[in-house]
């Protein structure tokens, strides 16, 4: 009786940490689950997206299903713009869709396999509720479900770009071009020129010597929604933040994110979430779209040129022109607004010269017309355009006007960027570095590189309702619970072990006791 005593006392002494530990797995799961067509939970009854990237394949085991409500509904299938193979099979972008085989079925599992390939499909599930006579109640619970193929992209320090599809080149135009387009966003970006002391050595990609250029700010919009990243207007910048603006409105962003929805449609009490604005540490900005997409700007101030400065990654798009969009056919850059190609590398440097900073750069320049940009009065997109910036075959990169900066050494520029792990972006660290003298491009890498994306899988921009919170669809804007962070769910699994290996211990060192 004395063992059990023991054992009892022990066990009660660890129940309320390992309660609590439960509870905070449930929690934490919450927000991770596939979607589930549930009556009791309003914010299933939403629009949903999984995103993958070209060839990868989808397994039995991994989290691209739809759960639908079982207790006896019956559930309708919509399929919307994907096909039907010689099996007369249900596909996806190739993804293979198990569906019930009638439009009247009681299903709790659809689950997608195969291997992705390019493009953007849809299916549509609307779970039709029963009343307690087994008829059709009226009430229903729709969710729309787009599988898509998405890449990243992104442009840093002087402006070194990596396209959607993995090219690594360097584009110093100074102006405001389309970074990206399609899939119901834009990104544009405004590019000006950094005067230095020295000629910068030849890209290795473009085979192009010449001057550099840095981003300034950035603009996109999000389905009707406008937002811009851009200095304050006048003489000197304000050093301590850049200026963001909603449609125009000068932004304030809290400690919980900015969600931004549309108009609401006709019967519809709030519209749909077209953009979530996060701010996280170090002043780095997520933007993040209605499909996740993830715009993530990382900007830093370089006091001595009294100049904001940016890098730009984009993270899970579909959107496949511009600066960062995939190359054209046969072509050695990305594709003109018309998708049309540039065809294969010139020979020489001039043609390549000319390939790239006149067509290739006038084609994707924005217009007062086409820009996202907000302007100071009497100023335009002509007033942040060098059009013969970069020089060709350059003696000098000076800009009248202006002091050049001065380069640093070799050991210098390495050691700034000694902690920058990527190798490529490594090397561009140490380009930035060296030619500017500026070792604070090093601070900027670091900080692109602490943010950890979403990643593929499912995502939607209503919040699930997690336990004990307010429904989505209820709460304020500003109340809605925020996603919980990835390194939630390893700390709870790690206490976890830690609880029981201290319940074994104490197990073991009750039963020791002399009775």
């Amino acid at each position: 009786m004395k063992y059990r005593q023991r054992i009892s006392n022990v066990l009660l002494g660890v129940a309320p940490a390992m309660l609590v530990t439960l509870l905070l797995a449930g929690e934490a799961r919450a927000g991770d689950l596939p979607p589930k067509l549930d009556r009791d939970d309003a914010s299933t009854c939403t629009a949903y997206t999984y995103a993958v990237t070209t060839g990868q394949v989808v397994g039995a085991l991994d989290d691209a299903y739809i759960e639908t409500d079982n207790n006896g509904n019956n559930v309708n299938w919509d399929i919307s713009g994907c096909t039907l193979d010689a099996l007369n099979n249900t596909r996806c972008i190739s993804l293979l869709i198990t569906v019930p085989p009638d439009g009247s079925s009681d299903t709790s599992i659809v689950r997608a396999t195969g291997t992705a390939t390019a493009g953007s499909q849809t299916l549509t599930v609307t779970s039709t509720f029963l009343n307690s006579l087994g008829n059709p109640s009226g009430v229903t619970c729709t969710g729309t479900f787009q599988f898509h193929t998405t890449a990243s992209g992104g442009g840093w320090g002087d402006p070194h770009l990596t396209t959607v599809d993995g090219v690594h080149y360097d584009f110093q135009s100074a102006g405001e071009f389309t970074a990206l387009r399609g899939d119901k966003v834009e990104i544009q970006t405004r590019q000006s020129p950094v005067p230095t002391a020295t000629v910068p050595i030849t890209n290795e990609y473009t085979g192009i010597t010449h001057c550099v250029s840095i981003y300034t700010a950035v603009a996109a919009k999000f389905g009707s929604t406008r937002v811009t990243l851009q200095p304050s207007p006048g003489a000197e910048p304000d050093p301590k933040s850049m200026q963001l603006r909603v449609n125009g409105q000068l932004t304030q962003l809290g400690n919980v994110p900015l969600i931004v929805r549309a108009k609401p449609e006709a019967g519809a009490k709030v519209g749909k979430i077209e953009v979530t604005i996060t701010q996280h540490a170090d002043g780095v900005i997520e933007m993040t779209d209605a499909t996740g997409m993830q715009l993530v700007v990382t900007p830093n101030y370089w006091s001595s040129q009294k100049v904001w400065y940016l890098n730009v990654n984009v993270y899970q798009t579909a959107a496949q022109q511009g600066t960062m969009g995939r190359l054209g056919k046969r072509s050695w850059l990305p594709a003109l607004p018309d998708g049309s190609s540039l065809g294969p590398k010139p020979a020489t440097e001039n043609d390549r010269y000319q390939a790239l900073y006149e067509k290739f750069a006038d084609a994707w320049r924005v217009t007062d017309q086409t820009s996202l940009f907000d302007y100071a009065p009497g100023t335009n997109t002509a007033t942040f355009t060098l059009d013969e910036w970069p020089r060709n075959h350059p003696q000098s990169c000076d800009i009248q006007g202006q002091t050049s900066v001065q380069p640093a050494t070799d050991q210098v520029a390495e050691d700034a960027c000694a902690n920058v792990v990527n190798a490529v972006q490594r090397a561009d660290c140490v380009f930035d570095v060296k030619m500017t003298g500026h070792t604070g491009f090093a601070k900027g890498y670091e900080g692109m590189q602490g943010f950890k994306p979403r990643g593929p899988g499912w995502y939607s921009p209503e919040p699930r309702k997690p336990p004990g919170r307010c429904p989505p669809d209820k709460c304020p804007p500003d109340k809605t619970p925020p996603p919980f962070p990835f390194w939630c769910c390893w700390v709870v699994i790690a206490l976890g072990i830690v609880q029981l290996l201290l319940l074994g211990f104490l197990v073991k060192h009750a039963l020791s006791k002399k009775p």
